[in-house]
């Protein structure tokens, strides 16, 4: 597993588009990468938990199978030289077998400025009091919307400076978006993105 932070242009790019880069990047290293079978054999690179386009990480994860054992810090480095401006690699390290990584919580942090709302204390007061936090999901694909509790998946949500911090829960059934969270606290959820930072994520 590849951990790495994702900043500037390059933070607005899809979580498919990120992993074009790296196969890109892996295949210019020379890393024998492992394939898929069947009839459209494709590289063994996942994100195990995709970042909202727009939203910068200093601590995003990518899946990377080679075909035999590498040193990691070798991977690391012969990365490193390949990846853009705006990926920094941070640490590499070789999974045991069978061993697949799964996210349990997340922690943002949305930066503050003069759009913040005056009431954005009392405002985080009643996220967090809230027994439910309903938003509406609007599906592209099937032209439809659905409403969904947010509240379960919200561990925790606080002032620290000029930002915002909240920590999110990560289950099998699914998360709440940081944008939910920022369009509560009183943000437009379509232009907010690149104002939030992925700060960490705890994995089981």
């Amino acid at each position: 597993m590849l951990t790495f932070r994702i900043d500037g242009d390059l933070r607005f790019i899809s979580h498919l588009d990120t992993v074009r880069l790296f196969r890109r990047a892996c295949a210019r290293a020379g890393l024998p990468v492992r394939y898929s079978q069947g009839f459209n054999p494709q590289p063994r690179i996942a994100l195990p938990l995709p970042r909202p386009v727009g939203v910068a990480s200093d601590a995003d994860a990518i899946l990377i199978e080679t075909e035999h054992w590498i040193d990691p810090a070798d991977i690391l480095k012969r990365l490193q030289e390949q990846t853009p401006a705006g990926i920094s690699l941070i640490q590499a390290r070789r999974m045991l077998p069978g061993e697949q990584p799964q996210p349990d919580r997340v922690r943002y942090r949305l930066a503050l400025d003069e759009s913040a709302p005056d009431d954005l204390q009392e405002r985080i007061d009643r996220i967090v009091q809230a027994d439910s936090l309903p938003v509406v999901r609007k599906d592209p694909k099937a032209r439809s919307t659905r409403t969904i509790d947010i509240r379960p998946y919200l561990l925790e949500m606080h002032i620290d400076g000029a930002a915002v911090e909240f920590t999110l829960r990560v289950t099998g059934n699914g998360t709440a978006r940081p944008s939910e969270l920022a369009e509560l606290l009183g943000y437009g959820a379509r232009s907010i993105n690149h104002k939030i930072r992925r700060l960490d994520i705890q994995w089981r």
